[in-house]
């Protein structure tokens, strides 16, 4: 929710929807975005969207983990193994993830609110999750597209 405009519907919520377009050109991605309001999300369900997350105590949007890797996916256009995932993961371990838990006195609430998300929901099952400030998923996506997208590009 980084620019000034947010709709009452994702004050009220925490969270905007965020659609995302690829174009490839040799080994070259390139992603577009732009705002999707909740309402549009239903005609728009074979598109690749992620939520932004707003975490009012500490003033900040966040993506989850969940999103961050589905997007990964998209982008490079190929669904990866659970090998790669976990791969992912610990290269994403370099930008200081949270960890939200229910279990967590600090975190429950923001659990909570990304738990009662409806579709498309910013996670696979109700779990501890780990989410990156948002402004950071650029940096988080060119290092680790750079890193795989050749695997995908020679197949």
């Amino acid at each position: 929710m980084a620019d000034s405009y947010r709709s009452q519907e994702e004050w009220v919520s925490k969270r905007r929807l965020v659609q995302f377009w690829r174009r490839q050109e040799g080994t070259a991605i390139f992603a577009t975005c732009r705002p999707l309001p909740q309402h549009d999300y239903p005609q728009q369900q074979n598109s690749i969207i992620i939520s932004c997350i707003f975490r009012e105590e500490k003033n900040t949007c966040y993506v989850t983990s969940v999103d961050a890797i589905y997007l990964l996916e998209a982008l490079v256009g190929n669904r990866f193994t659970v090998e790669e995932k976990n791969r992912i993961r610990r290269n994403l371990e370099g930008f200081r993830p949270l960890t939200v838990s229910k279990s967590r006195p600090e975190s429950e609430e923001f659990f909570k609110l990304i738990m009662g998300f409806p579709n498309p929901k910013p996670r696979n099952i109700e779990k501890d999750v780990k989410v990156f400030p948002w402004d950071i998923l650029g940096q988080a996506l060119k290092k680790i597209i750079s890193k795989y997208v050749s695997i995908y590009v020679a197949r």
